[in-house]
């Protein structure tokens, strides 16, 4: 498969690009940035041709997919571009700024019958695959409660975008938000119904929120809350996700991020009666660890061999077009706070 880059910066040049590099069927074609310097950089880094333009690009070079790495104001018309061009598309969270422009663009894709992919690699996570699996097996019992913190200290930093709604969309519910909401519905196989929340400026004075925390229902009624955070340490938060269920609990700390890291805690501890002496006794969990493989790489393959097959795939197109309704109703709700 043969890529081109529109938005050759940031996450593509960090982990995108590494992550094709390593798929053994893939091969980097061309790069794009509308910074000059970027371009010309990131060209020069991996010895391929580079552009300004996304149009003269994908007319001047031979390829068969499109990474778009670039601000969300972009999304949509960078990928209709890709679109018209014939390409599939490999876009990074979120879709677009609104969950109308979202939907809109998995339509058109749909219609063309070229593939589109959303960034949301957290589901690719070894442990976030156990997870799920404990979960599909019975291993908790009944799922009720679900829990998600992912947190980043992002302070004011000059020319931002992600600090700029005309930019971005949002802030911490935006970024790093979308990320748990699509992890837990993967998790536990159903979407959110309800959503009920706040956001904030508690730390810095950009003009998105630094934090959000909002509760939530889902459509068999499991209850949960997440909480996301542009002002709290690295250091201090342990990107924390928990699962528990009639019979026992999954916790994942450290998996939340970019990195196959971290440690899955799993107790299997059905109780039966009821004890009014409310005692706890110390049961034993099995611990699972992170196996340090490519996340970029993992999402990068399993795109490439669903457009090999043929047959497009836009579940979770369309669950991220979910996900921004989701986000669109907690803006929604915070409107007039």
């Amino acid at each position: 498969m043969k890529w081109c880059i529109i938005g050759a910066g940031g996450i593509a040049d960090r982990r995108a690009i590494p992550g094709i590099l390593k798929d053994d069927g893939s091969r980097l074609v061309a790069v794009m940035d509308r910074i000059v310097e970027t371009a010309e950089t990131v060209g020069r880094k991996y010895g391929v041709p580079y552009f300004t333009d996304e149009a003269d690009m994908l007319s001047s070079v031979d390829c068969d997919a499109v990474y778009i790495g670039t601000p969300v104001f972009c999304h949509y018309e960078q990928a209709m571009t890709a679109l018209r061009f014939g390409k599939h598309v490999f876009l990074e969270k979120p879709v677009a700024m609104n969950a109308e422009q979202s939907d809109l663009l998995v339509r058109e894709f749909e219609k063309a019958g070229k593939q589109l992919t959303i960034g949301y690699m957290m589901k690719y996570h070894n442990l976030h695959e156990k997870a799920k699996e404990l979960v599909q097996m019975g291993g908790l019992g009944k799922v009720c409660e679900a829990r998600a913190q992912f947190t980043c200290w992002y302070p004011e930093i000059a020319g931002a975008w992600r600090q700029k709604k005309a930019l971005g969309g949002g802030g911490a519910l935006m970024d790093l938000g979308v990320h748990c909401i699509e992890l837990l519905e993967f998790l536990l196989d159903e979407e959110i119904q309800e959503v009920k929340g706040f956001c904030a400026n508690r730390t810095f004075s950009y003009e998105v929120e630094d934090g959000a925390v909002f509760a939530f229902r889902t459509e068999s009624g499991i209850l949960g809350h997440v909480d996301v955070h542009f002002n709290v340490p690295d250091a201090a938060s342990e990107s924390k996700l928990e699962l528990y269920g009639s019979s026992g609990c999954v916790i994942c700390k450290g998996t939340l991020g970019q990195e196959e890291t971290g440690v899955l805690t799993y107790l299997y501890a059905p109780q039966g009666e009821y004890s009014a002496q409310q005692n706890r006794t110390a049961a034993k969990p099995r611990e699972y660890y992170g196996e340090n493989v490519d996340l970029y790489c993992k999402q990068i393959q399993r795109f490439r061999e669903t457009v090999e097959s043929g047959a497009p795939d836009y579940f979770y197109a369309k669950r991220a077009v979910q996900v921004q309704k989701v986000v669109d109703e907690l803006y929604k709700q915070n409107e007039k706070i």
